[in-house]
């Protein structure tokens, strides 16, 4: 809550990153994976329960270091920008991604509907992809590593449609 609190009244980012030690949930503290998402949140209600409903856009992988508990158990750490690529093409042999990801945004409905590009990159539709699908954590994680856009791409095709890159040989 403290860290959602001072996010809004700065409209600073925080880093999203995969659990890799700990568990969180059960009180104690989680170890995250270096590589994660900056994200900032765009809107946000309090639902009927009192709970606040966040809608929170990534914007850039980062690096996290130095990183520290504090006493309510919250993470901070440093982070820093990962140099993003030039956007790439989808490569025309894995145009189907492409459809994918703008079918299941379109099932999705709100707040997705944002996420609808003219002709996007490689890397945005593998990015959301990776989010919205529900792969195993791990492959999620080891995608998101990848610097490669056009290589992250094709290895989550390889993973939604395995042989398809025997066949196109």
């Amino acid at each position: 809550l403290r860290m959602v609190s001072e996010c809004m009244k700065s409209a600073a980012p925080f880093a999203v990153a995969t659990i890799v030690d700990g568990a969180a949930d059960a009180g104690g503290v989680a170890m995250t994976a270096p590589v994660a998402t900056l994200a900032r949140i765009v809107d946000w209600e309090q639902g009927d329960d009192g709970l606040l409903e966040l809608v929170c856009e990534g914007e850039q992988r980062c690096r996290i270091y130095d990183l520290e508990v504090e006493s309510d158990q919250l993470l901070r750490g440093q982070v820093a920008r990962l140099q993003e690529n030039m956007p790439r093409p989808v490569p025309r042999d894995l145009a189907w991604t492409e459809n994918l990801l703008r079918d299941v945004l379109k099932k999705l409905g709100a707040p997705y509907e944002r996420l609808v590009h003219g002709v996007p990159s490689a890397d945005h539709v593998a990015g959301r992809l990776i989010e919205l699908l529900p792969l195993p954590l791990d492959e999620k994680r080891a995608l998101f590593d990848l610097d490669d856009s056009v290589e992250r791409l094709q290895r989550l095709a390889g993973l939604l449609q395995p042989g398809r890159e025997e066949d196109d040989d």
